[in-house]
């Protein structure tokens, strides 16, 4: 029988995604494993298609409220798998215990519970917050490798792109003008001025709208000079699959941008309040511009603040950067045929 690992995140995307070198590490050690994760289902079903995970376990469905309630509230599904569950990491706070003498009793052989939040972690960054709660049985030397969608996924995107009026994906530059908060935000305006840009090079601009973007997306299109195409969002698998084909990807601090960092197409993050040097994606195919650094004190401080100075980032800045990401190494030439990497097309 195998045997298996149980991951339970109960974060926002982007803080799911910042996980995953901690994911691949516990892959790469438990070879042979199978990998169940307890996350939102949105995320889950993108983790697992794209084959990080084996098995999820969604939020919605009380996965991870029952195990906190108690041992009889656990669905069936939960407790077959911890009753083969070699190693149950929480990244979560559990400060009575409760948690981990719940994924014990049903079978972990071995449970860590720690949230990454707290302030006994070491490191800055996210991802090396999540990778030090796993130091005691993981390598931290996890190589970032995109986040891989199945080449029949990316076809279909292909043809639903096509249906939207984007025969040639090779042209397309996604925008993500929202986020989970906008306190978050740059002015639209700014986003206007760079679709303009995009279009004035024959680019194919396109703004991705999620659930709670709509507001951000009307006061966009406010601003362009003609309404740019606008790809809304029904599950977060069919965003990925749409994003995977983008030469370039523009966002927020949000899920969306985590998203596209992941399957590596070049990203220009705009932060503002956030801190950087914690929730930043990383590599080099990232680039992250900000205004004067946020001098808000707390949360409260910046849902007050009207300025927004921290997002007061120059168009010919974030033109500058556009141009850097769509003439760089990560944007392959058109023609090439390795369907893995985000820039190459058909």
């Amino acid at each position: 029988m195998q045997r298996t690992l149980l991951i339970l995140h109960p974060g926002a995307i982007g803080d799911v995604i910042l996980a995953l070198p901690a994911i691949r590490a516990l892959r790469r050690q438990f070879h042979g494993h199978a990998l169940g994760l307890v996350a939102g289902e949105e995320i889950g079903r993108v983790l697992r298609t794209c084959a990080e995970v084996d098995s999820t376990f969604a939020l919605e469905a009380d996965a991870l409220a029952g195990l906190m309630a108690g041992s009889r509230w656990v669905s069936r599904a939960v407790r077959e798998w911890l009753a083969r569950c070699e190693l149950a990491i929480g990244w979560l706070r559990d400060s009575d215990g409760r948690l981990q003498s719940v994924l014990q009793e049903l079978g972990a052989s071995r449970v860590i519970v720690q949230s990454p939040l707290t302030s006994t972690c070491g490191p800055i960054h996210q991802e090396d917050r999540v990778l030090e709660t796993l130091a005691s049985v993981v390598a931290s030397d996890i190589p970032h490798e995109p986040l891989r969608v199945p080449n029949s996924l990316l076809e279909d995107a292909k043809a639903r792109l096509a249906a939207e009026g984007i025969p040639d994906p090779g042209l397309l530059v996604a925008l993500h003008p929202g986020s989970g908060s906008r306190h978050k935000c740059a002015d639209p305006a700014l986003f206007a001025g760079i679709i303009d840009w995009v279009r004035a090079r024959d680019g194919v601009p396109i703004l991705l709208e999620g659930p709670a973007d709509e507001e951000a997306v009307r006061s966009v299109t406010a601003f362009c000079e003609r309404r740019p195409l606008v790809l809304h969002r029904t599950n977060l698998l069919d965003t990925a699959t749409a994003l995977a084909h983008a030469r370039l990807f523009i966002g927020h601090d949000s899920g969306l941008t985590h998203l596209a960092a992941a399957l590596h197409v070049p990203t220009v993050a705009l932060f503002g309040p956030t801190k950087i040097q914690r929730w930043a994606p990383r590599g080099s195919h990232v680039i992250v511009l900000t205004g004067t650094p946020c001098q808000c004190g707390s949360w409260e401080t910046v849902q007050a603040c009207v300025e927004k100075p921290c997002l007061r980032i120059p168009l010919e800045e974030l033109r500058r950067a556009c141009a850097r990401m769509l003439l760089g190494p990560h944007n392959r030439p058109r023609g090439c045929r390795d369907a893995r990497h985000s820039a190459c097309l058909e």
